[in-house]
């Protein structure tokens, strides 16, 4: 089993392909959901440890790699901010601002479409009201929400490996 950025087993690819923060896995690469990309970015920007934010997420470094990690972060980090026009006169805060705005956004638009063809949605906080952009007070409810939400599932997940640890006895899973 290499770890820390190598090649992935094929017990790692499961319990990675169960992570709502990962869209898809091979051996050799993960492509993380967009909606992770953008909260991680955001986070990332308001000066949480990239580490962390993965950790909380269920990407833990010694999995995933720390240089990965960096790497995902910084390039998604430079996209962002590229993306945000004028980024170039703006402060933190105010790309920050831009980016949830944009986040925001596309959420409502996945609401709008998924009303459409009649499919659920989970249940994410959007402003209705007009404006700019948010305060930094609602960016932080949305990502303290988020990471609430992958704690959560993060705990069931380790409910379900319990019980198919007891269900399946290690002697008779071992060659």
């Amino acid at each position: 089993m290499a770890r820390g950025g190598g090649a992935f087993s094929d017990e790692e690819i499961q319990l990675l392909r169960g992570l709502p923060a990962v869209a898809n896995v091979t051996r050799n690469r993960i492509t993380y959901a967009d909606s992770f990309k953008q909260v991680c970015t955001i986070r990332y920007l308001t000066g949480e440890s990239p580490t962390k934010i993965f950790r909380e997420a269920g990407l833990p470094p010694d999995l995933i790699g720390y240089k990965r990690i960096e790497r995902c972060v910084d390039r998604w980090k430079t996209s962002a901010i590229k993306s945000v026009t004028g980024s170039g006169n703006m402060s933190d805060s105010e790309i920050i601002a831009q980016l949830v705005n944009r986040y925001e956004h596309a959420f409502m638009m996945r609401r709008n479409l998924d009303g459409i063809t009649n499919r659920p949605m989970e249940h994410i906080p959007v402003k209705t009201q007009g404006g700019d952009g948010i305060d930094m007070g609602t960016a932080s409810i949305i990502i303290k929400q988020q990471a609430r939400r992958i704690d959560e599932l993060e705990r069931a997940n380790a409910s379900l490996l319990d019980k198919l640890d007891k269900a399946i006895p290690s002697s008779t899973v071992d060659n």
